[in-house]
């Protein structure tokens, strides 16, 4: 994947029915039409799993259409990584993203990801619109496949033969996300390790509750890790940014110790060198912040660590980057934050160690404690 950097332009997001209404959207695009028109420039149209999203988003597709820009709208529900994996591939200059990200169930909006020197903007349009049916009587006729490119890129960067081959068991909590199915996908059938999906079909209001892991309490999937004596549980956030990763013993790990963990991990395996960025770790975490573990887990990998505030800072292209609430960036591979990446990328490094995640945590408590 490339590591160029395109930001989340704007974004705004609202309640349903108190201020995100579906005028309110396509005004909003139509603002973005008006410039991609102009330019002649290409438009992806992509959504989550969020409700109506898929609707909203077709949409979209339509105006922006009928403003004279050329359109591809995903076919599916696409997580935020994937879509910037097909604009890194130029299937597209920009993209319209229908979703909220990992806001609670009752808040929707609207994505913008564009280069900062497009001049686009997502400022509501003053102008009248056009009367449009909705939902639509017929979808655009071009879509495009968002997600199985990107898999595809996953699979050229893991050694998924490493985790195939052996006979371990993860559980993943889809968290009723875009990121359904894809772990099942990555690791396919044929395989001894067993990777065991809760929470993969949709719903729209995610259970009353936000899709991101550590909002939530994870009962569900710390119960079946904890009982089923597994190897690992990893809890994925609605837009794929974020991960939260349960021990076997059904506790859920703090970002600090799991940003180590991945660092470590790319500097044996990958023979990856660079600045970590982890989140203050939590007041009962056993790896206390001295100077002198600091010192000692430095030595032994042959990294720079930096303890941050809640920022991802990517400006500064990091080896591993990871925030208080899961999301987690390696810089190396992808310029988005990519939560399954991080996961399938910890399998490996379960995969990898005799002693499984109990032994990678020994050890790096260890480390910290020297």
């Amino acid at each position: 994947m490339s590591v160029y950097r395109r930001p989340l332009l704007q974004a705004w997001e609202a309640a349903y029915t108190a201020e995100l209404t579906l005028d309110q959207l396509r005004r909003r695009a139509a603002t973005v039409g008006a410039v991609l028109a102009s330019q002649r420039a290409r438009c992806l149209v992509a959504f989550d799993t969020r409700f109506l999203a898929n609707l909203f988003a077709q949409t979209l597709a339509h105006d922006l259409l009928a403003q004279g820009v050329e359109v591809m709208l995903a076919d599916a529900p696409a997580p935020l990584p994937a879509i910037h994996h097909a604009l890194d591939r130029k299937q597209a200059d920009c993209a319209l993203y229908v979703s909220a990200r990992n806001r609670p169930y009752y808040v929707g909006g609207l994505i913008l990801i564009a280069d900062e020197k497009s001049g686009l903007s997502i400022h509501p349009t003053s102008d009248p619109l056009p009367p449009v049916a909705f939902p639509p009587l017929t979808p655009p006729q071009t879509t495009v496949d968002l997600r199985a490119p990107y898999l595809d890129a996953l699979r050229n960067m893991i050694d998924l033969d490493a985790i195939r081959r052996l006979p371990m068991t993860f559980f993943i909590d889809a968290m009723a996300g875009a990121t359904a199915g894809m772990v099942t996908a990555l690791l396919g059938e044929g395989g001894q390790t067993r990777a065991i999906e809760i929470n993969r079909d949709p719903d729209p209001l995610f259970a009353r509750g936000a899709p991101q892991p550590f909002e939530a309490t994870l009962t569900r999937l710390r119960k079946l890790v904890r009982e089923s004596d597994s190897h690992l549980g990893l809890a994925l956030s609605g837009d794929g940014t974020s991960l939260a990763v349960v021990d076997p013993a059904g506790e859920v790990l703090d970002p600090f110790e799991v940003s180590l963990l991945l660092a470590g991990h790319l500097a044996a395996h990958h023979r990856q060198r660079g600045l970590v960025l982890a989140p203050p770790p939590a007041l009962q975490n056993p790896l206390r912040l001295q100077p002198k573990h600091l010192a000692a887990w430095e030595d032994a990998t042959g990294l720079k660590l930096e303890v941050v505030s809640d920022d991802l800072h990517l400006e500064r292209q990091p080896l591993v980057a990871m925030t208080a609430t899961g999301e987690v960036a390696l810089s190396r591979w992808s310029g988005c934050p990519d939560g399954l990446l991080a996961g399938i990328l910890l399998c490996e490094a379960v995969s990898r160690s005799n002693g499984g995640l109990r032994a990678l945590c020994a050890v790096l408590r260890a480390q910290f404690s020297a």
